[in-house]
């Protein structure tokens, strides 16, 4: 029982939100009914919450409170903010849950294919070459969308990382 609430922690520490389609992708992890309870056990406790966090997941989930604190403040800035940043992620980013969280749209894991996301909400997808659009954009926004998904930008500190100028 203590090693389940110590992988309980390392899910919950890795992912932030941990349910039972996450848990599914994870190696060598127990059946999601065996950490349920443990997670279960910890709500009860006060260490961690229960709830619906991600959108376009079903079943339970569970959080530290501070990181449901965090998703909430999220949430209101999002909704208030136009200006929220983008953030552009390959397929093979663990980061990246689109497949998880949209069931319709299945992106194959490949290095050239990317998700396009803003305020945390996936916008467009490129796939074997192509753009597609997830949401409805201008055609000002399409070209902009399609510019940011084929350019490879990264920060300042990566790029000295990888090597590149």
């Amino acid at each position: 029982e203590e090693q389940l609430e110590r992988l309980a922690l390392l899910y919950l520490q890795r992912w932030g939100v941990v349910f039972r389609a996450l848990i599914d992708k994870e190696t060598l992890a127990p059946p999601w009914r065996i950490l349920l309870v443990t997670l279960r056990k910890m709500e009860l406790r006060g260490n961690v919450r229960g709830g619906r966090f991600v959108a376009g997941v079903g079943g339970e989930q569970f959080a530290f409170p501070e990181t449901v604190d965090s998703l909430r403040k999220f949430k209101r800035s999002r909704e208030t903010a136009a200006t929220a940043p983008f953030y552009c992620l390959a397929a093979t980013d663990p980061a990246n849950l689109i497949n998880l969280t949209m069931p319709t749209r299945k992106l194959p894991r490949l290095a050239s294919n990317r998700v396009l996301y803003r305020g945390g909400v996936p916008i467009a997808v490129m796939e074997s070459g192509e753009t597609h659009f997830l949401r409805e954009v201008s055609a000002d926004q399409q070209w902009q969308f399609q510019q940011m998904l084929t350019k490879r930008v990264f920060p300042p500190r990566l790029r000295s990382y990888l090597g590149t100028r």
